[in-house]
């Protein structure tokens, strides 16, 4: 009976193992999911900004680092960058997370 209840318990650790490690890999894809959309929003707002910059210069407008549009777009890029960083933290709390659940 020994062999039996051994064996059980080391597939229930390993069912405990993989069930965690999905939870892990799953909350890690979650936030890089968000943090991929933060990008997307990065370079669109390059684009954006590209293009004002484009059309001010070819109507003769000037512009300048004062002009509001620019003011905006450099303060809302570094907010997502701000939040990829915060992110890519989260992700290194759940890493250590799981890796001292079973390192202890």
């Amino acid at each position: 009976m020994g062999i039996l209840k051994d064996a059980g318990e080391s597939l229930v650790n390993f069912c405990e193992r993989f069930l965690d490690k999905t939870e892990e890999l799953a909350q890690i894809a979650r936030i890089t999911m968000e943090i991929k959309k933060l990008e997307h929003s990065i370079k669109e707002i390059y684009l954006n900004t590209g293009k004002y910059v484009y059309d001010q210069v070819v109507s003769d407008r000037p512009i300048s680092n004062t002009d509001d549009n620019i003011i905006k777009a450099v303060a809302t890029i570094n907010d997502y960058k701000t939040k990829i960083q915060e992110k890519q933290n989260e992700i290194q709390k759940v890493k250590e997370h799981y890796e001292s659940k079973y390192h202890r």
